[in-house]
């Protein structure tokens, strides 16, 4: 029987030894590199569109952060594509907000009594799907996960991603610690905000809007009350159908003068008293009403009272750039133009930009002969106004320093359109309400978060000949997976000899 020498076994000790020590060192490397792979790492969007890459104004406003940013998601696990791309961007916030971020995701199905105890603490409906901001363990922001795409108006298809944009005004807002104050005339026939029933010519439907721009809103009677409280943010005039009264319209003029913020709707042929205080402002109302040739259903030709924005109809000014970007159309009903003056040396006004602009085939008709038949109406160059016509406008005072010269304030700002029944309940759209809450972030001074662009997923098409398509076919069916047959039927030959 043949045995091991001592300097054999000594050997396979010492080999055996060996190869433990190696596994060893493997894995203590291994768990170095990881460790500090997680600890230190370089990190970078490497997409085109650079998709999760937070703007500099984001950036900032998570360096703002003193205290405990919580979010929570209740997304709708039906959508795995939008679930992921909002919890990507969130690990972003994380990230950047380092300790004073933190993201938990919610899953009600998986553990309910977490989501039960939310539901009591932030007061929210369990078949909402939300993202909720909590800051401080204050007062709880919501943002929809309907609101963070743009939808296409035609075929209701979610199209850029506005996740950003939402996700830093819900943290501005926050951040601020207070709520913007928004008054709503009333005692002249104005849209009520209050009034939310479907079908009714009241702005019910917008108003639930300003709740998620933190935004409260409240009535103002200005025969009443004698003049605008002093905490207004904005006050907007939503379609009155009688007269300011002068001293309505004083204190409304004193109000812009301390550098207030206005936004108003006026509809065709309605003396609404403003004239001369919106005049001010290089702003003035035509007295007209905007018609445009289309074709009916049975293919003629007719004229109806329609002012219809297409792309190059949208401005590069903050409420608009957006929209101007995603190739979108509002269509309004019977609107009036408005005219942009000049200043004292005949110059266009700097402070002053369109907002919305029809087509060059609209006019304005100036109505002097009382009521008559619009459907075959035409164009009267000596009386009308010829397109394109201006259907909104803004004034901008800029900036300006503040009484103590420590730092600068928001100026006085001016918002009108021509038209106030394309924002009523029955008639309002994604467009119509992207629109209006834009102006009131614009007005409220919250502006910076427009300059944070949508994000489309850049999309990337490979063509094929058919030379090609065939090509791809026999290399991945037949080429490929005869090559490696063959390659093992070959090393099984060898080994056999």
């Amino acid at each position: 029987m043949k045995t091991d020498t001592p300097s054999a076994r000594s050997s396979r000790r010492s080999a055996s030894f060996q190869s433990i020590l190696n596994v060893v060192l493997a894995l203590v490397i291994l768990l170095t590199v990881n460790y500090l792979g997680f600890k230190h790492y370089y990190h970078r969007d490497l997409s085109q569109s650079q998709f999760y890459t937070l703007s500099p104004k984001t950036l900032d406003e998570l360096k703002k952060l003193d205290g405990k940013l919580t979010i929570y998601t209740f997304l709708d696990d039906r959508n795995p594509g939008q679930e992921e791309q909002i919890n990507t961007l969130l690990k972003e916030y994380e990230r950047e907000g380092r300790k004073n971020v933190d993201v938990e995701k919610i899953d009600p199905a998986f553990d309910p009594a977490r989501a039960e105890d939310l539901y009591k603490k932030l007061h929210f409906d369990a078949n909402d799907h939300l993202v909720i901001f909590v800051y401080k363990d204050g007062a709880p922001r919501f943002v929809k996960q309907d609101d963070l795409y743009d939808s296409n108006p035609m075929t209701g298809q979610a199209g850029a991603f506005k996740g950003e944009q939402q996700f830093t005004a819900a943290i501005v807002s926050l951040v601020e610690g207070k709520v913007s104050r928004v008054y709503f005339t009333e005692g002249h026939g104005e849209h009520a905000w209050q009034d939310s029933d479907a079908g009714t010519p009241g702005y019910g439907l917008v108003g639930q809007t300003l709740k998620d721009e933190n935004i409260e809103a409240q009535s103002l009677n200005l025969g009443q009350k004698g003049d605008v409280p002093t905490d207004a943010d904005a006050v907007v005039i939503a379609g009155p159908s009688t007269a300011f009264s002068p001293l309505e319209v004083d204190a409304l003029d004193h109000y812009l003068a301390s550098n207030g913020k206005l936004l108003v709707l006026v509809d065709p042929y309605v003396d609404s008293g403003l004239d001369k205080l919106l005049q001010k402002y290089g702003l003035k109302y035509d007295d007209d009403m905007v018609l445009c040739r289309a074709m009916t259903p049975t293919g003629t030709e007719e004229t109806v009272p329609l002012a219809a924005i297409y792309q190059g109809g949208f401005s590069t000014q903050p409420i608009t750039a957006k929209l101007a970007q995603a190739n979108l159309q509002l269509l309004i009903q019977e609107a009036r133009s408005l005219t942009l003056l000049t200043d004292d040396k005949g110059q266009p006004n700097p402070k002053v930009q369109f907002l919305l602009q029809t087509d060059p085939n609209a006019w304005g008709w100036v109505n002097k002969a009382g009521p008559v038949p619009i459907d075959q109406l035409t164009i009267n160059r000596a009386t009308d106004l010829p397109g394109p016509l201006t259907i909104a406008a803004a004034y901008d005072g800029g900036e300006m320093t503040d009484p103590d010269g420590k730092s600068t304030m928001t100026a006085t700002r001016v918002v009108a359109f021509g038209s106030s029944t394309f924002l009523e309940n029955d008639k309002l759209g994604d467009v119509g309400a992207n629109i209006f809450a834009n102006c009131l972030d614009w007005l409220v001074k919250k502006d910076a978060v427009l300059d944070i662009s949508p994000k489309k997923p850049q999309e990337y098409d490979v063509s094929l000949s058919p030379m090609q398509y065939r090509t791809v076919v026999w290399c991945a069916l037949a080429i490929i997976p005869g090559a490696a047959l063959a390659l093992g039927i070959a090393t099984w030959f060898s080994r056999r000899k």
